[in-house]
């Protein structure tokens, strides 16, 4: 059974950022892509990123994931608020 505090959000992730406007985009190097016309850079949606399946996407174990220190407090709030309404439940 997969746990909220194990799972690896692009949300909770230091390359999750916008660009122009453009949410939801993964900033990191690695998967930036250089525009050979005008050179501007291309930063991929998180999505495609993550529900890649060649080496050089993030993929689904999220190889590329690094954690934000400030959205991992954040997650831990979370966490604690959804235990604590757990216990609280009347079922």
């Amino acid at each position: 059974m997969a746990y909220l505090k194990d799972i690896k959000l692009c949300i909770d992730c230091t390359f999750y950022g916008s660009f122009h406007g453009q949410r939801d985009r993964c900033i990191n190097p690695k998967t930036t892509i250089i525009n050979p016309v005008n050179g501007e850079e291309v930063f991929p949606l998180c999505i495609s990123e993550r529900t890649s399946i060649s080496d050089k996407g993030c993929g689904s174990k999220a190889q590329y994931f690094v954690l934000n220190t400030d959205a991992e407090a954040e997650r831990e709030v979370r966490r604690q608020q959804f235990e604590e309404a757990m216990r609280d439940s009347p079922f």
